[in-house]
């Protein structure tokens, strides 16, 4: 499962997950200056296992893209835009917003 569709979720996602990330980050470096040598083998489990969760990590930000696709207005639909397209006309609409939201 990837990104939360809600923005309750998604507040719960960065409350969580980035704080539990920093402080995975200060542990693994107090580890690192006692650790020993590794075995080749055992470093290879764990690039390959690092590069399947950068797989997951990257097909779960491709399917939050899409969705935003989905919602942000285009001006072209015969092409798909791209990632910074899709940010950019987000940022836009979100803006159009809020200004329609001002006016009232």
């Amino acid at each position: 499962m990837c990104v939360a569709t809600n923005f309750e979720r998604s507040d719960f996602f960065f409350k969580n997950v980035f704080v539990s990330k920093n402080d995975e980050l200060k542990a693994a470096k107090r580890k690192r200056a006692t650790s020993r040598a590794i075995a080749p083998t055992v470093l290879k489990k764990r690039r390959v296992a690092a590069n399947e969760r950068e797989r997951r990590r990257m097909h779960c930000l491709n399917v939050a893209f899409d969705k935003l696709r989905q919602v942000v207005p285009s001006l072209e639909n015969d092409r798909k835009l791209s990632k910074y397209e899709t940010l950019q006309m987000a940022r836009s609409y979100i803006l159009a917003l809020n200004e329609l939201l001002l006016k009232q």
